[in-house]
């Protein structure tokens, strides 16, 4: 990872959850950068096709007409229009956040509520591209993939995690003081601090738990590491981020 991956989410403004998806907060819609290529081709067409009007010496005559004038005005104008609205909104509304869920515009639809989202997951791209992609599982088993290919992506998964936090968080704290031992992969949680492999590091041990570099990262209180796995390896890795700040600021 060439930049610092924030695991845990900003905070948005609070949202009352009721037992319906009830109207969109907000609408992620495809990245812009793909789609203002094909809006700028008309733009790339039209002064090509000048340049060798000029190049064969007909510039001049073809512009000896009203009509030629305003027509090639007009497509020079729908072109800058073209370009400026794909770069500011980008291509079509992909994923809607609603009070109580999203839903998934792209194959479906598809609705996925907040307590019906089991994990998320940071993995690599498929296809070798820089940047990150995240793995949302429900609790049916789907996945929904959430890449660079959404606009603003970055909020979207903040969404995501604060409220899958809001549902998922008391639970998890609720099975560690029973004694269990709650399983993110390859780090666990329990009430002795988080396991990584076969060690464990007291929660008075833990100064916070982010990522750096493809991994997951557990420091001490100075901020060195003491343990790390591979982001990919480690499911809902912004849990552990919640529960190890909790603690520190209490």
């Amino acid at each position: 990872m060439s930049t610092p991956y924030r695991l845990r989410a900003r905070r948005p403004p609070a949202v009352d959850v009721s037992t319906s998806l009830r109207p969109p907060g907000r609408m992620f819609y495809g990245a812009a950068t793909r789609h203002v290529v094909w809006a700028a081709a008309p733009f790339v067409l039209l002064l090509g096709y000048g340049v060798w009007l000029a190049h064969q010496g007909l510039l001049e005559h073809w512009f000896n007409s009203t009509f030629s004038v305003f027509a090639v005005a007009a497509l020079f104008a729908i072109s800058v229009v073209l370009i400026v609205y794909t770069s500011a909104v980008g291509g079509g509304e992909l994923v809607r956040v609603h009070a109580n869920g999203i839903l998934d515009l792209r194959v479906g639809p598809r609705a996925v509520r907040w307590d019906e989202m089991q994990s998320l997951t940071v993995v690599a791209q498929e296809d070798g591209r820089p940047g990150l992609r995240h793995v949302l599982r429900t609790t049916d088993g789907e996945t929904l993939s959430l890449g660079p290919s959404i606009g603003g992506v970055v909020d979207l998964v903040d969404e995501i995690r604060v409220r899958m936090a809001e549902h998922q968080l008391p639970g998890v704290r609720a099975r560690i003081a029973e004694g269990d031992v709650v399983r993110f992969g390859a780090m666990a949680a329990s009430e002795q601090g988080i396991s990584v492999g076969p060690r464990v590091v007291a929660w008075d041990d833990v100064g916070d738990v982010d990522a750096e570099a493809g991994e997951i990262v557990v420091r001490g209180p100075g901020g060195e590491r003491v343990a790390a796995a591979k982001l990919a390896d480690v499911p809902n890795a912004f849990l552990l981020a919640e529960m190890a700040h909790a603690r520190r600021v209490k």
